[in-house]
């Protein structure tokens, strides 16, 4: 499928020397998470933020009034959010990070044990600042990789006392984005219903969630509906709207509960703004508005979904090792190299050789796909090019100089 859009406005690539990558590189201790994004060619780090806007989204931030309270696009927001969740109370926020400081804070205290598909750094930091345990049980069976170990969970359930919620990932943010199941979910919420234990959803990539169920089991069913079908098991939902949201900073809150609502909005007047922007300009809040509609249509889902697996073909038509099946945002390489740090080593040599940058989670190096960025031409330039810096000896290794407890892949610094 060709991508479902015409390109308006175009930027330039980035094109720097071999030499000069050698220098960031040693400047920036070898993370490429420190790399300044002048100096890079082709930008796979995060699909977060990095997408493209429509002319539409755009359009509307020009006709937004900025206001302090009651903004016409705060109430255009929370109407788009409410149709496609289902969630009674929306409370708008600046970015998914936000929502999860507070929402644990208000919800969970110290001892408190958390179960989740897979905790994102983040939000594993976010718990255990308050003393909450995060438990990881994924399901590793194709193709639904992200859904959570049923049995391992019922296991959970029956001896522990102090599981407080489970916390569902859509899509799971590991191995690229890995679809979670609405039969996995069903039987989620009915385990933990039973015992009055609250289901979360982190929703931030909700339409490639549903679009890879639809594709995945063949239902005819809309995107609308399926997010319909997904949601109604939640108690609380959460989002960034950098990832499907399609805006660069965004995101909010879905609850159904009244005074939580109200204490959400206690909170967010304490540490933001007052509610109705959530720490957001209207002009934000209006291409949140346009940009959810915009979320859920599957020729666009389908487009993305298609660039993510063609990156994949063409990397293992070169040679390279990934983990299969692909992600909903991202393809996941295996090191070939057998030595500390090959993550960080390999992505250092990728970058060096070709000015593309991925980005180093665990012993992996994720390619994520903005979303409307990149054509066809620069996936298969891409995969081409990572294919031959793959499959040759490493040209030097790597010793830590610094080795942060949290955020070791963000933080991290390197030498020769």
């Amino acid at each position: 499928m060709m991508e479902p859009y015409r390109i308006k406005v175009i930027e330039p690539l980035r094109y720097t020397s071999r030499s000069l990558r050698n220098k960031i590189l040693k400047q920036v201790g070898y993370n490429l998470f420190n790399i300044p994004a002048r100096y890079v060619y082709i930008d796979f780090i995060s699909d977060s933020g990095t997408g493209a806007m429509s002319s539409h989204a755009w359009a509307r931030m020009m006709e937004a009034e900025e206001d302090f309270s009651g903004q016409r696009a705060s109430e255009e927001f929370v109407t788009i959010a409410k149709k496609i969740t289902q969630f009674t109370y929306i409370q708008p926020v600046h970015q998914g990070r936000v929502a999860e400081n507070i929402l644990f804070n208000i919800l969970f205290k110290k001892g408190d044990k958390i179960i989740s598909n897979t905790h994102f750094e983040t939000t594993r930091a976010n718990l255990e600042k308050i003393g909450c345990i995060p438990v990881d049980i994924p399901d590793l069976t194709p193709p639904f990789c992200g859904n959570i170990a049923l049995e391992k969970l019922e296991s959970i359930l029956k001896k522990e006392r102090n599981i407080k919620a489970v916390l569902m990932t859509l899509t799971n943010n590991i191995k690229g984005g890995q679809p979670v199941s609405l039969e996995n979910i069903k039987k989620v919420y009915e385990l933990v219903k039973k015992r009055e234990i609250l289901l979360i959803f982190d929703a931030s990539r909700f339409a490639t969630n549903a679009y890879l169920i639809k594709k995945y089991i063949k239902t005819r069913d809309s995107i609308l509906k399926i997010c319909h079908q997904m949601f109604k098991y939640s108690d609380i939902l959460y989002l960034s709207s950098k990832k499907d949201g399609l805006v660069n900073i965004g995101g909010f809150i879905g609850v159904r509960d009244k005074r939580l609502y109200e204490l959400l909005r206690e909170k967010i007047i304490e540490q933001e703004s007052y509610p109705s922007s959530g720490g957001l300009a209207s002009r934000d809040l209006a291409a949140m508005a346009e940009s959810l509609k915009e979320s859920i249509d599957e020729d666009f889902l389908k487009s993305h979904n298609e660039q993510v697996n063609l990156l994949g073909d063409v990397l293992k038509e070169n040679g390279v090792k990934i983990f299969e099946p692909v992600g909903g945002h991202g393809v996941v390489i295996i090191p070939l190299w057998n030595m500390p740090y090959a993550a960080f080593t390999l992505g250092a040599h990728i970058y060096l050789e070709t000015g593309i940058r991925g980005g180093v989670f665990g012993n992996e190096l994720r390619l994520a796909i903005p979303r409307r960025v990149y054509t066809t031409s620069h996936l298969r330039f891409s995969g081409e090019a990572i294919g031959r810096v793959y499959k040759n000896k490493p040209l030097f290794s790597l010793k830590p100089i610094n080795r942060p407890k949290s955020f070791f892949n963000f933080f991290a610094r390197f030498r020769t």
